[in-house]
């Protein structure tokens, strides 16, 4: 479905962690599902994490004849709704999907113009974007972000290492934290050594607005059936995903 359900500008919420495996993928399914459940928006979730399969799997993708952003590379220039028509994967409820190209070298999409016109394209047709955006990007100083995001979601493991990286992070992309909307997740997977609430406060300059605990049957969950089957529960996980998912929401609507 790639209609706007309404005249309402589009949001963009880019998601994004201090390392990679701090469950920035995880987060940005569960929001984007989540989204796609419970409000009447038409959600996409772009995936930019080139060279890999985890939306693939996840959303049990395994058909490779699916397109992907590197499939739009010699077409770029052109680009239309048509073109964007065989890119979009339609999922359930009113959750799409945009695959990252699996071969690394397809990156001309990272190109500035390009990227920027693409996201311009996507807010025509979709009133909310998730996008699974790995750190590293930011390091190539390309986009000019600030003008498109609405809200950055920013996650990291409880331990020194990850808190430490996320700050720094942070404060690279906030330089005036008053310009922008942004939370910070801590995403509690059951790992040691572990910061404490107070040592994770003593190191990051901005508050936290999210936990995430840990549940192993939850991840198993959803690597076999999918982010959509774990909302089904009633665990504590489920419910912090759920409440941060509608704090996103209402903060995009104020």
């Amino acid at each position: 479905m790639m209609n706007k359900l309404n005249g309402e500008e589009s949001k963009i919420i880019l998601f994004t962690g201090s390392k990679g495996g701090c469950g920035c993928s995880f987060m940005t399914y569960c929001v984007s599902t989540y989204f796609a459940r419970e409000t009447t928006k038409n959600i996409l979730l772009l995936d930019l994490n080139i060279g890999k399969r985890d939306s693939r799997l996840i959303f049990n993708l395994t058909d490779d004849s699916y397109r992907d952003l590197g499939d739009i590379e010699e077409v770029m220039n052109e680009m239309d709704d048509s073109i964007l028509k065989r890119l979009v994967i339609n999922l359930k409820n009113s959750l799409n999907l945009i695959l990252p190209p699996i071969k690394i070298e397809k990156n001309k999409i990272f190109c500035k113009e390009y990227f920027e016109k693409l996201l311009d394209i996507l807010k025509e047709h979709f009133d909310i974007i998730c996008v699974d955006f790995p750190y590293y990007l930011f390091t190539q100083d390309k986009f000019r972000l600030k003008d498109r995001v609405d809200k950055y979601i920013f996650i990291s493991l409880p331990d020194f290492i990850s808190v430490n990286n996320l700050n720094v992070l942070v404060k690279s992309i906030i330089i005036d934290e008053f310009s922008y909307d942004f939370d910070i997740t801590i995403n509690k997977f059951n790992i040691r050594p572990a910061v404490s609430l107070t040592g994770i406060n003593t190191i990051l300059s901005y508050p936290v607005n999210a936990f995430i605990p840990y549940d192993r049957d939850i991840e198993f969950l959803m690597l076999n059936k999918g982010p959509d089957s774990i909302f089904s529960y009633n665990l504590r996980i489920v419910s912090n995903i759920s409440a941060f998912s509608k704090k996103i929401y209402e903060d995009l609507n104020k």
